[in-house]
């Protein structure tokens, strides 16, 4: 049976290689091309969406658009945000700054100890996230007396404040003040104090209602640098 359809198969090959087209039929040319042919339609699409070619769009200057401050900014924080984008960061970086340099994406006179929630999510960059961290961070400090507080908000990336806080205005009579009414509660939340520094600062205050500053950095127990960062937190006396 092999031998029987080998030489079937090769009787067809044979046959099918003599065929010959009738007579009369044109004969095709070597240039032809079908209106099937991928080449004739991609050679008719170049013709006639030629505008859209990269080389179309370099050479018109109307066409490329600068990159806006806004689109720069949410673009540099989410290369950021991903993996991948990490790795590219330190070739764009330097030339989206350049483009945030020259205006700053954020409305000016940002009121960080006034604005809530909703008007924090719509700041650009600044996600529900973001806006719970910097109002957690508020609520537990009594209110910032300086933008570069912001920095110290946990988790919080260093370019999205380092952009926003030249915008940001500081009222200082939102702050809470730790000695107009001693609250241990309040002085273990507080990102200054903690448990550990309230079991000085809160008899400390007590005992001393009428708070000096000569007293306040006559005091042991708490460094100076931690002194000065309480220091706006409290109300003192004039000695005058």
């Amino acid at each position: 049976m092999g031998i029987v359809r080998c030489h079937s198969q090769a009787q067809r090959t044979k046959t099918l290689s003599e065929l010959q087209a009738p007579k009369g039929l044109p004969e095709l040319s070597k240039g032809y091309r079908s209106k099937y042919n991928r080449y004739k339609y991609r050679t008719l699409w170049d013709s006639q969406h030629g505008k859209h070619s990269p080389e179309h769009w370099n050479k018109n200057s109307k066409y490329p658009k600068p990159l806006s401050n806004k689109m720069a900014f949410a673009l540099l924080m989410e290369l950021r945000k991903s993996q991948e984008g990490k790795n590219h960061l330190q070739y764009l970086q330097p030339e989206l700054t350049k483009i945030l340099d020259r205006k700053n994406p954020f409305p000016a006179n940002i009121n960080i100890n006034n604005i809530d929630s909703a008007s924090l999510d719509e700041l650009p960059g600044i996600g529900p996230s973001i806006a719970r961290r910097i109002l957690r961070f508020r609520e537990k400090l009594g209110g910032f007396y300086s933008a570069l507080q912001l920095i110290e908000i946990p988790k919080i990336d260093t370019t999205l404040i380092e952009v926003m806080m030249t915008q940001i205005a500081i009222d200082k009579t939102k702050l809470v003040m730790l000695n107009e009414k001693v609250d241990f509660k309040q002085l273990y939340k507080h990102p200054y104090v903690g448990p550990g520094k309230a079991k000085i600062l809160g008899p400390f205050l007590t005992q001393h209602p009428h708070l000096t500053m000569q007293v306040w950095e006559s005091m042991k127990g708490i460094s100076t640098e931690k002194k000065s960062k309480i220091a706006p937190y409290l109300l003192f006396q004039n000695t005058q």
